[in-house]
């Protein structure tokens, strides 16, 4: 699956709506996975502590934080996203 299409396959203006069709059970960890890949975040914040910042920077990386925490994402997968997004900030310097 290219991760672009992972991205159309849902109606998500934020990162957080992608997390929230996830738990919904709308979209599949692999969609949920591809489209976090390829999203266009928020630069990262850090206003109280660790992946609380999704409440109000819903676009931010920290979705991507709430859906480790959930067990939305495992391990590998968090690895996955976190690094393709750093090679995209590497990338955007």
């Amino acid at each position: 699956m290219n991760l672009d299409d992972s991205r159309d396959l849902i109606d998500a203006k934020t990162a957080m709506d992608i997390v929230r069709s996830a738990e919904r059970g709308e979209i599949s960890r692999d969609q949920l996975v591809g489209a976090l890949q390829s999203w266009k975040f928020d630069p990262k914040y850090r206003t109280r502590g660790l992946a609380d910042d999704w409440e109000s920077r819903p676009n931010s990386f920290e979705a991507v934080e709430y859906a480790h925490m959930v067990d939305l994402i495992d391990e590998d997968a968090y690895r996955r996203i976190e690094e393709r997004v750093e090679r995209d900030r590497s990338l955007d310097l």
